[in-house]
């Protein structure tokens, strides 16, 4: 695949993302095929299976563009990202989310939607340490244990007022084969009936929990 075809789909992805920011990595794919038919066929004969370009779309549409994503300045762009229980399931087949009926999602989950492993990773909710993980690979993720701070978990506890709240959420990790150090920060929304709804990124970048 040639790297201005890869360019262009890099570009179409964060087209489509700033256009629809709720659509599915699926859809993106699919948006990418109809606008750019012969840079996405050549990406398909070249990356045959369905999650790695899924995993893709998810790097370019916030991004962690190409191959060369870990070099550079790391702070211009994140290499995790908070995804609800739907979210893993469509990146992850052999997940099963829960079928409660909710717009958004009771758990979350930290992505790792960056080209190399991150380590040393600590996350952070309303200003307490919530979990750490040595590492999280390619792909994959690493669930974020927000019941542990207790003025969260009393907002899902209090039935009598229907409200959304933002609280602030943070990641602190190691990139480069532990030689750099980066961050996400934003905030995360909370509908005490419909769960984890949304995140803002302090760069700008926003996405719907689900």
């Amino acid at each position: 695949m040639k790297r201005q075809e890869r360019s262009e789909l890099e570009r179409l992805a964060q087209s489509v993302e700033r256009q629809h920011p709720d659509w599915p990595a699926r859809q993106v794919e699919s948006a990418l095929a109809e606008s750019a038919p012969v840079a996405y066929g050549d990406w398909r004969e070249e990356t045959p299976n369905l999650r790695s370009r899924l995993r893709a779309v998810q790097r370019w549409r916030i991004g962690a563009r190409g191959r060369g994503a870990g070099r550079g300045i790391a702070h211009l762009f994140p290499y995790v990202w908070p995804v609800g229980d739907r979210q893993r399931q469509e990146l992850d087949t052999t997940w099963n989310a829960s079928h409660v009926a909710t717009n958004g999602s009771w758990r979350l989950y930290l992505y790792n939607c960056a080209p190399e492993v991150v380590r040393d990773v600590r996350v952070y909710l309303d200003g307490s340490e919530i979990d750490y993980a040595p590492s999280i690979l390619m792909g994959k993720f690493a669930e974020i244990h927000w019941q542990r701070v207790e003025s969260v978990r009393a907002q899902t506890l209090d039935t009598g007022t229907f409200r959304t709240k933002r609280y602030r959420f943070e990641a602190e990790f190691v990139i480069a084969r532990g030689t750099r150090q980066a961050r996400i920060e934003g905030e995360l929304s909370l509908d005490s009936q419909q769960g984890w709804t949304f995140f803002a990124s302090l760069d700008g970048r926003r996405r719907e929990i689900e």
